[in-house]
């Protein structure tokens, strides 16, 4: 199965979410990789930083070390096997091939107006990819690194995905905005590593339970 953590908009958490989440799934799959296409090879970087204090890691790699079709074409749809994909930040061919072999998409935004701004521009993505497939390409909008004050601002953001359900379905995992995401990169830890109690870990538990359901639920 492709799992896809895409967004036109870089700074929504993307990175973060896809690798936590890779290592919370690691032992429901025979056969897991993550896939990194942002240009800040976050999830790269993160490897790195756990070889260096000999911890287990992830096998991860870039665009430029596989022959992408072939590669991809190995977890598509494979039930066994797991591929996480970190897209970047920004429109481009190999962003939106990523997008449309993925079998599930998830978009964290943030609760900004500027996020429905950037909301708009991914729907017009998955919109002209729905017409070259002939077939709807949706995505899960996942609510990131919210701040539990601004619940106008959360309840705008909410009203205008469902206004959209076209394109978009909501998550009911949220993510709020955590110290123990921050922290626990830096030291080459996901969540659950650095803090196993913490609000972070069952953020992330909660939300690899949902994509395993989404997972289940395709045909």
């Amino acid at each position: 199965m492709i799992v896809l953590f895409g967004h036109q908009k870089g700074g929504v958490g993307k990175s973060t979410i896809a690798i936590n989440t890779a290592y919370q799934l690691q032992k429901k799959y025979k056969d897991i990789v993550l896939l990194d296409l942002d240009s800040q090879n976050s999830a790269i970087l993160f490897n790195q930083l756990r070889e260096s204090e000999d911890l287990k890691t992830i096998r991860c790699v870039k665009e430029k070390d596989i022959g992408f079709s072939a590669f991809i074409n190995e977890y598509a749809n494979n039930k066994d096997n797991l591929m996480i994909i970190d897209s970047g930040g920004y429109d481009s061919d190999i962003n939106r091939a990523a997008l449309i072999r993925a079998d599930i998409i998830i978009t964290p935004v943030g609760i900004a107006q500027i996020e429905i701004f950037g909301l708009q521009k991914f729907r017009k993505i998955l919109k002209e990819a729905s017409e070259a497939l002939g077939l709807k390409v949706k995505t899960n909008v996942l609510l990131n690194n919210v701040d539990s004050r601004s619940k106008n601002r959360l309840k705008e953001l909410r009203q205008y995905i469902k206004e959209n359900k076209e394109y978009f379905n909501l998550l009911d995992s949220t993510m709020y905005s955590r110290a123990d995401y921050r922290h626990s990169y830096g030291d080459g830890l996901t969540a659950k590593e650095y803090n196993k109690k913490g609000d972070a870990a069952k953020e992330i538990k909660k939300l690899s339970k949902e994509i395993l359901e989404l997972i289940n639920n395709l045909n």
